[in-house]
């Protein structure tokens, strides 16, 4: 079993068949270090499943800084969801850490696969709600602790973030300067 069907089995069990299925639905993409994969004024026309490297979401705010929203890793689904879903330009850019293989299907696919494999209606509708909940979460995070807890909690949470990205990229993930990140940092060392 592949990454990818491994990830939608864990909740949905998928039958041989299904595997199979799903494994020709998606097709794989190489993707070098600094290359986007959305881009903020384009349409989003897939859905991608990261097998190996790192992605950073980011959208420019209207002083042109760039605010970065999640970062994505090995083993996640990701996609532009509100371009995707509406077929309106998407708000942020998608771009690649580092080289990163993606196993991606367009909007049609899977449509075409939920049909061939009912169970991804189910797996579709999970996914979802597990979005909504990472998105609440980091809303909570920036509304309600400092940003001291918030790079605790990133450095309990997610270590291989923190040690593989730009302090620049992880600032702006915590909301905060790059020197406020540093002096943070410093703190924990003492």
């Amino acid at each position: 079993m592949s990454q990818l069907t491994e990830s939608i089995n864990q909740m949905v069990a998928l039958t041989s068949e299904e595997r199979e299925i799903i494994e020709k639905a998606y097709k794989t993409v190489h993707i070098p270090k600094g290359a986007f994969w959305v881009e903020q004024g384009k349409r989003c026309k897939e859905v991608g499943f990261v097998v190996s490297g790192k992605l950073r979401f980011y959208y420019h705010d209207e002083d042109g800084n760039e605010i970065t929203c999640y970062f994505i890793t090995e083993g996640q689904f990701m996609s532009s969801f509100t371009s995707f879903l509406t077929n309106a330009p998407a708000r942020e850019n998608v771009v690649t850490i580092e080289d990163t293989e993606l196993r991606v299907i367009n909007q049609e696919e899977l449509e075409a696969l939920s049909v061939l494999v009912p169970k991804m209606h189910v797996f579709r509708r999970i996914n979802a709600e597990n979005l909504f909940i990472s998105m609440e979460k980091r809303v909570n995070m920036l509304q309600s602790q400092s940003a001291f807890e918030r790079y605790e909690k990133m450095l309990h949470e997610s270590p291989d973030i923190i040690l593989s990205v730009p302090l620049q990229y992880t600032a702006s993930f915590l909301g905060i300067t790059p020197q406020h990140l540093s002096r943070i940092r410093k703190e924990l060392t003492k």
